[in-house]
């Protein structure tokens, strides 16, 4: 009887470092890829809210036969709570009608009238990105105009944060940066990570401001591998695999990286949350077209597709079923 006691506070620290054994050390990965290369021409992204406020990209099917400014009024149902999904909410209390949409030399001029007024003023910077973000999906737009009863806007009706002379993906998303002074000799970089919604992963974009050569591509590489530090709860960071790269060269818009074998699983399988997480980051590097993914000699395919580089213009994820 006078072992009983020892003997359970034993058994019960031996029980507590397997539980964390469990917890800290376990290296099993989500493998099912979110990011796909087929179908893109049948899918347009809208960008909602989620919970905690978060802008997150959803793939939507549409017909190809679609004209791109019925897409962008179809995008505006969905902002405007017209079309819901569930698990996310729109960006506007109110409808938001696009009256008119006119696309010339790479410009998608969008006409609204008063009811743009319909958002949260906290929204605000929100309701910018959305707009600008999915309209400048589309391969004919480079960058996008406001029109408010048919003046052309320089700033937002309601908290009135200035909108750029050239208003595209550079003025980033998910990073509310507030401070102008860096504006001049900077970037917009975007960073991806997954983030838990409901049963689902998705993947989230969030964008920093960098003081970097943009022409340095390498630089830039490095920085999407330094882990960005996000908001929002916003999880799967890079450097928690410890992802390195051993070489790195770019020709003609394809980018060859070799990584060190951290972002593979312990069966050899690619980890998938860190691939697709980094493949679309440096999506967001414009002179990146392609890119191919090795470890050591084997080349790491971006789902199960056989080529050995993947497009990144040609990427949808986040795809939403009905």
């Amino acid at each position: 009887m006078r072992f009983r006691k020892p003997m359970i506070l034993v058994f019960a620290c031996i029980a507590f470092v397997m539980y964390l054994s469990m917890r800290l050390y376990s290296t099993e990965e989500v493998t099912t890829s979110v990011i796909s290369t087929q179908h893109a021409s049948n899918i347009m992204q809208v960008y909602l809210k989620d919970q905690s406020n978060t802008l997150v990209p959803l793939s939507i099917p549409v017909s190809e036969e679609e004209s791109e400014e019925d897409k962008l009024k179809l995008m505006f149902a969905y902002l405007s709570g017209k079309q819901t999904l569930e698990g996310f909410y729109p960006l506007f209390q109110k409808e938001c009608f696009l009256n008119d949409v006119k696309m010339e030399d790479g410009v998608a001029c969008l006409y609204f009238d008063a009811s743009l007024k319909n958002y949260k003023k906290e929204d605000e910077l929100r309701v910018l990105e959305a707009i600008t973000w999915g309209a400048t999906q589309f391969s004919s737009v480079e960058k996008v105009e406001l029109y408010l009863n048919e003046q052309r806007m320089k700033e937002m009706p309601l908290g009135q944060t200035p909108i750029p002379e050239i208003l595209n993906r550079d003025i980033g998303i998910n990073h509310f940066e507030t401070a102008t002074d860096s504006l001049h000799d900077s970037f917009s970089l975007t960073v991806f990570s997954t983030k838990k919604i409901g049963s689902r992963e998705y993947l989230v974009p969030k964008s920093r401001r960098c003081r970097l050569d943009k022409q340095d591509v390498a630089s830039q590489v490095a920085v999407i591998l330094e882990d960005i530090s996000v908001s929002s709860g916003l999880s799967s960071k890079l450097h928690t695999d410890r992802i390195e790269i051993k070489n790195m060269n770019m020709k003609d818009g394809l980018l060859k990286v070799e990584l060190n074998d951290h972002i593979l699983a312990s069966d050899a399988s690619v980890k998938q949350n860190a691939y697709d997480t980094f493949v679309l980051s440096l999506a967001s590097i414009p002179m990146i077209e392609r890119v191919e993914i090795r470890v050591g000699k084997q080349i790491i395919h971006p789902t199960k597709e056989e080529s050995t580089s993947v497009s990144l213009v040609e990427m949808t994820y986040n795809e939403v079923e009905f």
